[in-house]
């Protein structure tokens, strides 16, 4: 209750914008950039390669950087929709913009940590760092991170509190002495001196351990974990995400679909939400070479429960598709079975939503039109008459390939008729489309009696609110 009486205090329009502001791939691609250069300057002072001046206007710019960290983690905050999970999401992050305060200078060494965010913010924004993790190499790229951090740490720390210490007062000797203490567990060479340099040493030395540990799959089995969580659930994203697609359930065909939906222009920038009862996201076997990574999310669930369709944004997506699930071993009964709950449990939810459901049985294809299903498709029999179609028409199927998929040449488009085509018939139009649009018209669809009129005849008047299907190379733009 507190965090809805906290959350009021926010009008929603501005809660939603900053919503969208702050999980923005440029928001993103910034804050990597800032993490990046925030390390390179700490690297930078403690390596001592400059003036005592250029330093000080390094260490200034790290700061501008820390307070530019400072907001957006405000931002986050105050568009966030559970504040206690905002820190412990952010409880990082947090403890790395502490040394932007003249009392915690000496911490300055904490803004390393800002590595962690570096790891998850590649892996969600960037193809290659993300299909990196999905080919199971996510723990070695965790382990680097820490190794990283662990190691510049120690080298940055004993380099400030060891600078009396000839073994250990450069940047390239503190270096090598914290790789190898380490891989070693335990100081190499002479031991620090000073009592901080011992704590530093010891914090080195546990780093290897925790290495070490996390390779034999001790702790690598809880962080990597959350990792793939924070990478894969896209739990703050999908709140945000609006106008998308949900795609419930998964079989060979949901690949293609995907692949057609983002080849399209209309719909390539939207994104896709899929629900599937499968382990993880790597057992969709998309191919990220054709399929863009950044608007695909995937939630492991059941697409019957409405827990998970509301996690999905259902309320918020444009379309619904639903394929004959073979996520797990079922009859073909209780796969439409399931099917046909769902598309009652989403039409509910959302009842502008446009639903797409794929039956593997005709016979229950009822139910569906009872609830308000606008699209029915069962596979098995359109395969069938495809078959027999291009047994009787030689070359039938080059040119039904063509029209099927948005990836090249000509398609399908449905779209409203201008107003002032009303009154028109139907023989003006397919002259007028042809010369100024290079488009085909093929159908008339009748709104006001859901009629569809495949080639119809040249006399026929259109009407108001009459959609037309042509055949085009892109969608027409009518003046």
């Amino acid at each position: 209750m507190d965090d809805v009486r906290n959350n009021e205090k926010l009008p929603p329009v501005i809660k939603v914008r900053l919503g969208k502001f702050i999980n923005h791939r440029s928001t993103d691609i910034t804050i990597i950039i800032l993490i990046l250069s925030s390390v390179f300057i700490i690297i930078l002072d403690a390596a001592h390669l400059f003036s005592d001046k250029t330093r000080a206007i390094l260490n200034l710019i790290g700061d501008g950087i820390t307070i530019v960290f400072i907001i957006e983690l405000s931002i986050r905050f105050f568009a966030a929709e559970n504040r206690p999970r905002f820190f412990l999401e952010y409880a990082i992050d947090i403890i790395a913009v502490i040394p932007v305060f003249r009392t915690f200078r000496i911490l300055r060494v904490l803004r390393l940590l800002r590595i962690f965010r570096l790891g998850l913010l590649l892996g969600r924004r960037i193809s290659f760092f993300a299909s990196i993790f999905r080919k199971g190499a996510g723990e070695h790229f965790l382990i680097l991170m820490i190794i990283t951090i662990v190691v510049l740490t120690g080298t940055i720390g004993i380099t400030h509190v060891e600078n009396n210490n000839p073994e250990l007062n450069s940047f390239k000797k503190a270096l090598w002495w914290s790789v190898m203490s380490l891989v070693a567990a335990e100081p190499i060479g002479n031991p620090p001196a000073t009592n901080t340099g011992k704590a530093i040493a010891l914090l080195v030395m546990l780093g290897g351990m925790t290495v070490f540990a996390m390779f034999t799959g001790v702790v690598s089995a809880v962080m990597v974990q959350r990792l793939k969580h924070t990478m894969e659930g896209h739990e703050m994203e999908l709140k945000e995400i609006e106008h998308h697609t949900i795609i419930c359930g998964w079989n060979r065909s949901g690949r293609g679909i995907i692949e057609e939906f983002q080849s399209d222009n209309q719909y390539k920038k939207r994104d896709i939400v899929i629900m599937a009862e499968l382990e993880s996201e790597n057992d969709l076997h998309l191919n990220y070479n054709v399929i863009n990574r950044e608007k695909v999310y995937f939630i492991s669930a059941d697409y019957t429960n409405v827990k998970y369709l509301k996690k999905a944004g259902v309320d918020r997506a444009d379309i619904a598709i639903l394929l004959a699930d073979k996520s797990l071993p079922r009859s073909d009964q209780d796969r439409d079975a399931r099917t046909i709950l769902a598309a009652l449990t989403i039409e509910k939810l959302n009842p502008k939503i446009f639903t797409c459901v794929e039956l593997l049985n005709r016979d229950n294809d009822s139910h569906l039109k009872m609830i308000g299903v606008e699209e029915i498709v069962v596979g098995d029999e359109y395969s069938g008459n495809i078959v027999a179609a291009s047994a009787r028409n030689l070359g039938f199927i080059p040119i039904f390939d063509e029209l099927l998929t948005s990836k090249y040449g000509n398609q399908f488009y449905k779209l409203p008729i201008p107003s002032k085509w009303i009154g028109k018939t139907v023989g003006e139009m397919f002259s007028l489309l042809k010369e100024k649009y290079e488009a085909t018209l093929i159908a008339l669809e009748r709104t006001g009696s859901k009629q569809n009129f495949v080639n119809p005849p040249a006399d026929t008047i259109l009407e108001g609110g009459d959609k037309i299907v042509l055949i085009a190379r892109e969608y027409p733009k009518f003046n």
